[in-house]
């Protein structure tokens, strides 16, 4: 079997917060289904380039106070969000407490991923239970 032998190297970055350009939508309703099917809950946060991409980790900031909660991470297969077959529920982490505050900074909450996804493929963020303020997710990467 013929393996690659060129190392593969990202071309351009890419830094997203809903999936394209645009910045910073916010989470804080619960999706806790597990599956997507909730599309206003379960939002796309990074969307792989033409040639495919990498995606290095999702940075979380709590933009005021909020209670604790989980960020629940799917990959999507480049189709509908909404259909629980085209979504795979790879990861999580604990959103803490916080508390917005005039003389310290929030929390920064980061999720390493370390991996290369196909050309539309998709990260899917969700939030476990509903908060006050709110969450942005950041994904960092690079397209291919």
């Amino acid at each position: 079997m013929a393996q690659n032998t060129s190392p593969i190297y990202t071309l351009t970055p890419n830094v997203q917060s809903d999936g394209a350009t645009a910045m910073a939508p916010t989470f804080t309703t619960a999706a806790a289904d597990y599956t997507g099917a909730t599309a206003t809950h379960n939002k796309i946060v990074w969307t792989a380039g033409a040639n495919g991409g990498f995606i290095a980790r999702l940075k979380f900031k709590a933009i005021g106070t909020n209670t604790a909660s989980v960020a629940r991470v799917f990959i999507n297969n480049g189709s509908a969000a909404t259909s629980a077959a085209n979504n795979s529920f790879i990861a999580e982490i604990a959103l803490p407490a916080t508390t917005a505050i005039a003389t310290t900074s929030t929390v920064d909450v980061e999720l390493p991923l370390g991996f290369a996804l196909p050309a539309g493929f998709r990260i899917l963020v969700g939030l476990g239970t509903t908060v006050a303020a709110g969450w942005v997710c950041v994904g960092i990467g690079g397209d291919y």
